[in-house]
């Protein structure tokens, strides 16, 4: 058959296109759409203190921003609907139960300069902030059939999203001024964030797509849970020194659940629920030049992310598209891809000649079909300086794949060693797999929304040659 061709086939060449982990470029199409590509999703309860009860959904978008990328920037999509997804009913079968939707608007102010923001900005309503973003979000419940739209919080403020940040002069005090400032609560209580940040995820992508060229001594097979990155220094965070786009949300626990409890027995099925986030646009987008396009029709899925490294290392190239467009509740359809994956085959066991379980992998089943982050809501939160990077598997539960995801989970080495079959009960020869990067450049957040301050253009890490090791900008 021809998916099977596709599996089996050109081996070095998947070897260094779809190695390891999350690039950011998740599929063909999606590199000429990056205002919808999304990076990552995350969802888990908060170890803000005193937000014990709430939960937190992020979704990155437009990976890879240089900080210093003027004068126009980046900025989200107005003609993307940016859409957070729960399940909770039916034991969690990749259907929405509760959807939240975020749509933005840009207002160019009127002003006879070149640059979207000029001179020093004192505040989020700045009148040198002139390329100006809005966002109104959508609360539908899927079932009953209702929505509710806010777009201003509980004083009547706009929801407006955070500028980036220029540097010293033009951005001072960013986090202070202008970050957390952007931190709204609503007249429900939720809180919601859109702007820049630093981008979470870690991961020596150069050394893994020059075909697995790791840097010496190399992490592989050996020692790699030694601590935040000590024994492998010459390891390189791809993503240091970049920003991302980012949508937080904060929300109670009893918002998501099936029956609006606080759940504290796991044995029940109002206990778990799963996430996962997508992009939509309209179906129709004309552009009669040199007029503004203009969009018409029902929304369609352009991307989505559940879990980390689905699309990335389990799904084949030629497919990663139609994978995109895709539901969760269809990924029975891969599951040819997730139970037997090329990744175990051809480079657990075909480079490394390591020893895997057999398949099918119901394990990875387990995980990966349908493609949504679950979380099981008993389990407490773990305070920020006693998170393991590894979640379950150094013994911190609330971290992922069985808590959901926060931003420290080193999913890469969570990911590796899952492929290997640490996740097989019975199955003891999975080896201490790891990319060598074992921490976030920056020290994220103990607070809403969690993620650091978003890189400064003046002064960031890829600028100034510090090889993967970030700096705290603007906090």
């Amino acid at each position: 058959m021809r998916q099977q061709k596709y599996r089996l086939g050109a081996t070095l060449v998947l070897l260094s296109a779809s190695a390891f982990a999350a690039s950011h470029r998740n599929g063909p199409l999606l590199l000429e759409d990056q205002t919808a590509n999304l990076n990552d999703f995350y969802i888990f309860r908060s170890y803000e203190p005193g937000h014990a009860n709430n939960l937190v959904m992020s979704m990155s978008v437009q990976g890879f921003q240089n900080p210093d990328n003027g004068p126009s920037y980046y900025k989200f999509s107005d003609s993307v609907t940016y859409r957070f997804n729960i399940n909770n009913q039916r034991g969690l079968d990749g259907r929405p139960d509760m959807i939240v939707d975020v749509n933005f608007q840009t207002q160019l102010r009127p002003n006879p300069t070149f640059v979207s923001y000029f001179g020093t900005i004192k505040s989020i309503d700045d009148p040198g902030i002139f390329l100006y973003q809005t966002y109104t979000i959508a609360i539908r419940n899927v079932a009953a059939n209702t929505v509710t739209y806010i777009s201003t919080d509980q004083n009547g403020h706009a929801l407006s999203v955070a500028p980036p940040n220029l540097g010293p002069k033009s951005t001072p005090a960013y986090e202070a001024t202008l970050g957390q400032p952007s931190v709204f609560t609503l007249a429900n209580g939720w809180r919601i964030f859109a702007g820049p940040r630093d981008d979470a995820f870690y991961f020596d992508s150069g050394a893994t797509f020059d075909t697995l060229n790791f840097r010496a001594p190399a992490p592989v097979l050996t020692g790699a849970d030694s601590g935040p990155g000590a024994a492998y220094p010459n390891a390189v965070d791809g993503f240091a020194g970049y920003n991302i786009s980012l949508i937080a949300l904060e929300l109670p626990v009893t918002a998501v659940t099936a029956d609006g409890s606080m759940p504290t027995n796991t044995a029940l099925p109002t206990a778990h629920i799963a996430g996962w986030a997508s992009t939509l646009r309209q179906f129709v987008t004309v552009r009669p030049s040199p007029s503004d396009p203009i969009n018409y029709g029902q929304l369609v899925q352009i991307d989505r992310v559940g879990n980390p490294l689905t699309v990335e290392a389990l799904i084949p190239l030629p497919m990663k598209d139609y994978w995109n467009r895709s539901a969760p509740s269809d990924d029975a359809q891969f599951s040819q891809f997730i139970g037997a994956p090329f990744f175990v085959s051809g480079i657990l066991q075909g480079v490394y000649n390591l020893s895997v379980p057999p398949t099918p992998r119901t394990d990875l089943l387990g995980v990966y079909v349908p493609d949504i982050t679950r979380v099981d809501l008993t389990i407490a939160p773990t305070p920020l300086a006693s998170q393991s990077r590894l979640g379950p598997l150094g013994g911190d539960n609330a971290g992922w794949p069985f808590g959901g995801r926060r931003p420290n989970d080193d999913v890469v080495d969570i990911g590796l060693r899952a492929l290997a079959g640490v996740l097989v009960p019975g199955f003891s020869n999975a080896p201490p797999l790891g990319d060598g990067v074992d921490e976030n450049d920056v020290p994220t957040l103990a607070r809403f929304p969690f993620h650091a301050p978003p890189h400064a253009g003046y002064l960031h890490s890829q600028e100034n040659g510090t090889n993967g090791k970030g700096m705290v900008t603007g906090q």
